[in-house]
């Protein structure tokens, strides 16, 4: 029992430091959480839908605080939509070893452009 309410808890210290980061920075809440479902032993694929289910709501509310204007954003909703369908559905098609590696290198390219 213990067990399942450490994880309880880690989740949800998960789920508030990803809105934390998410609102503050604009970007990562995502990162958080795939290490803490990962924690979890929730497995990759699962992973990657769930953060994707979260970040959603997480991003609206961020950008209702940004105030952030709909018209700049409109332009990359279309591409941004087909990216994500086209990506869930290799997702099924990809081993998790290829997953991992992907996931770690999108982290680091990141990390690098963020530190320009």
């Amino acid at each position: 029992m213990l067990k399942k309410n450490y994880k309880l808890l880690l989740l949800a210290a998960a789920g508030l430091a990803a809105g934390f980061v998410n609102g503050f920075l604009g970007t990562g809440g995502g990162i958080i959480l795939v290490f803490a479902l990962g924690i979890c032993g929730i497995d990759q694929r699962d992973r990657f839908a769930t953060v994707i289910a979260v970040i959603l709501p997480l991003s609206a509310i961020s950008a209702f605080f940004y105030r952030a204007p709909v018209s700049s954003a409109a332009k990359w909703l279309l591409p941004g939509m087909l990216g994500g369908a086209f990506g869930a559905l290799l997702l099924d098609r990809l081993d998790v070893k290829w997953l991992k590696s992907i996931f770690a290198a999108m982290v680091i390219w990141a990390g690098i452009c963020f530190l320009k």
